[in-house]
C-alpha cells in the first residue's frame, strides 16, 4: 500500500468515520487549512475556538488512528470581507502562529475578487513574509483567471518586499492557471473534488501536460459534496493510466512532504 499526503481536508466538518477510512487507505499525514464554518461568524471568539480546536481536537482525533496531523491559520477568503470582524481576527491570529502543529498561514486569498479581501490578503502576505512562514493561497472557486490575474500582480509587489516563493502554495488549479502558477515557480495544489473542481481524469490530463515537479493532489474535503480519500483515489487512478511510481508518488506524498518540512513545526519524517 502507498504511503499518502493530503495537503488540504477540512476535518472539521468530517466525521470519525472518515478518519477511519483515511487511515486504512494509507493516508499518513494530513494539512487542515483554515476555512469557512457554514454560517457567518458573530465575534471574534469563535475564530479562537475554532483554531484551538483544529490545534489540540483535531491532532488528537487524528493520532486515534495513526495520521499526523497540522493546521493551517487565517482568516479566510470568504470571511475577509467582513470587516471589522476580519481585522479583529488578524490581531488575534497573532498568538497561534507559533503554537505547535501550526504549519502555515493560509488558506487566504480570493472569495469574490473584492477590495475587502485584498485589503485581508494583504495583510497576511506581510504576517507570512515577516515571520517567514509557509502560506497556502486559495484560488477563488469562480473567475479563476481573473483571480489568477491580480494574485501575480500582487506576489509579484510581495516579493520585493523578500518573500520567498518557494514558501508558497497555490491551491485549486485547474487547466486555466496551472501554467501560470508554475512558471512563477510557486508550489501548486490540484483539488479533486466533485463537481465543483477537478476530477480525476483533468487532474491526469494536467499531470501529463506539466510533469510531476511541485504538483500535489488534494481532497479538500469539506461540508460540500467531497471525498476524504480523493488521494488514493488518485493513486489508483494514476496506477490503472501507466503512470510511472515516480510520478505518483510525487503528486501524492513527496511534493507536498517537501513544501511543509520547510515549517519548524513540521515534524512527520519519511
Amino acid at each position: 500500500m502507498s504511503r499518502l499526503f493530503d495537503p488540504h481536508i477540512h476535518m472539521y466538518s468530517r466525521t470519525t468515520d472518515d478518519y477511519e477510512s483515511m487511515s486504512k487507505a494509507g493516508i499518513e499525514v494530513i494539512v487542515q487549512p483554515s476555512f469557512w464554518l457554514g454560517s457567518p461568524r458573530t465575534s471574534v471568539g469563535t475564530f479562537r475556538d475554532y483554531w484551538e480546536h483544529m490545534i489540540s481536537f483535531e491532532t488528537e482525533r487524528a493520532k486515534l488512528f495513526g495520521i499526523d496531523h497540522y493546521v493551517c491559520i487565517s482568516v479566510n477568503p470568504k470571511e475577509a470581507a467582513h470587516r471589522p470582524l476580519a481585522l479583529e481576527a488578524l490581531n488575534e491570529m497573532q498568538g497561534f502562529l507559533n503554537r505547535e502543529r501550526v504549519v502555515a498561514i493560509g488558506e487566504i486569498g480570493y472569495n469574490l475578487i473584492n477590495q475587502s479581501e485584498e485589503e485581508i490578503f494583504i495583510k497576511q502576505l506581510e504576517i507570512a513574509r515577516s515571520q517567514n512562514m509557509l502560506c497556502m493561497i486559495h484560488l477563488p472557486h469562480e473567475n479563476k483567471k481573473k483571480g489568477m490575474q491580480k494574485m501575480e500582480k500582487l506576489l509579484k509587489i510581495q516579493r520585493k518586499g523578500n518573500y520567498d516563493k518557494s514558501k508558497i502554495l497555490i491551491d485549486h488549479n485547474t487547466e486555466e492557471t496551472i501554467e501560470k502558477t508554475l512558471e512563477l515557480g510557486f508550489w501548486a495544489g490540484l483539488t479533486v473534488y466533485p463537481i465543483t473542481k477537478l476530477n480525476p481524469r483533468r487532474a491526469m490530463d494536467i499531470i501529463k501536460k506539466h510533469g510531476s515537479e511541485r504538483l500535489m493532489i488534494n481532497s479538500a474535503a469539506d461540508w460540500g459534496i467531497s471525498d476524504p480519500l480523493s488521494v488514493p483515489l488518485m493513486a489508483r487512478e494514476m496506477r490503472k493510466e501507466g503512470f510511472s511510481l515516480t510520478d505518483i508518488e510525487n503528486v501524492t506524498l513527496y511534493n507536498a512532504f517537501n513544501f511543509f518540512k520547510q515549517s519548524n513545526n513540521f515534524k512527520w519524517k519519511l
